[in-house]
């Protein structure tokens, strides 16, 4: 679900910031994954793990993932958080559990060219990061060489048009959508690359990639909203206002506006039946046996 703004999660963590500079989108990614916990954990759960194995954690932000992963691999196992930026290892080492320490580790890395040997892990882990990247097929190339044979490659993705089914009338929808691919297009990036939810397994299969299944996994909200829901939706929909806002004709506009401003009476967040759902997209590809 990433995207070019801090509404959207899996920046290249680290691209155009100082050593010692979080990114922007570090406070809703954070609240995101609080909020989510639960559901998380139940993707995290899904994966095919077994006490001991080695797992890659790729963008590892501030070490969440990593800590949930290396409950699943236990005392025996071991997890390499990487990343590019040196903030966000600073914070995923200081957060570590005491008790986890001895299992995982954190590195400055770039998936262009990860620091390990072939078959290094069982198992590569990487969460709303992959579409950021410049190549993501590429980088599915690398995390596939530093896994074993009969190892997997997991990614956590989303589809950009289709992430949060909202409580907002339909007509609308379809409006801010179009308005949404509009602003896609007119960027200088693959556009592609904002779909790759729906093409896990084609992408998968170019790099060579085998047994591709995906799962999806529906995360529901609903009022009252927590302070860490109330923060990632709220980013999300300035993020999409935003976008979307350029390519909408004044009617389509005027109604947008007072569903996602904070001050006005019809704020979509503010609404005391609200419920929204948003969609966890989860692919896991295996490397061949030799």
């Amino acid at each position: 679900m990433t995207e070019t703004s801090g509404a959207e999660f899996g920046r290249e963590a680290g691209a155009g910031l100082a050593d010692d500079e979080l990114p922007a989108y570090a406070p809703m990614l954070a609240a995101f994954h609080r909020a989510c916990a639960a559901d998380l954990r139940g993707i995290v759960a899904a994966l095919p793990l077994r006490p001991g194995d080695r797992v890659l954690d790729m963008a590892c932000g501030d070490g969440t993932y990593s800590a949930w992963l290396a409950e699943r691999v236990g005392p025996d196992g071991r997890v390499t958080g990487v990343d590019l930026s040196p903030a966000y290892l600073r914070v995923a080492r200081e957060r570590a559990d005491g008790g986890q320490r001895g299992r995982i580790e954190f590195k400055q890395g770039d998936i262009a060219r990860l620091p390990f040997a072939d078959g290094s892990f069982d198992l590569a882990w990487c969460a709303h990061s992959l579409y950021s990247l410049p190549d993501p097929l590429a980088a599915l190339r690398e995390l596939a060489r530093v896994i074993r044979p009969g190892g997997s490659v997991a990614i956590l993705e989303n589809d950009t048009l289709h992430h949060h089914m909202l409580p907002w009338p339909a007509e609308l929808e379809l409006a801010v959508r179009s308005a949404q691919l509009a602003a896609l297009e007119e960027s200088n990036q693959a556009t592609g690359k904002f779909y790759i939810g729906r093409n896990l397994c084609g992408a998968f299969e170019q790099a060579g990639l085998s047994e591709c299944a995906v799962t999806s996994f529906s995360v529901d909200h609903r009022a009252p909203l927590s302070d860490d829901e109330r923060t990632f939706l709220g980013d999300y929909l300035r993020d999409l206002g935003q976008r979307a806002r350029p390519h909408l004709d004044a009617a389509a506009r005027t109604a947008f506006d007072l569903l996602i401003d904070p001050e006005s009476e019809l704020y979509l967040l503010d609404r005391p039946d609200f419920f929204s759902s948003h969609l966890e997209l989860l692919g896991i590809g295996r490397v061949a046996s030799g």
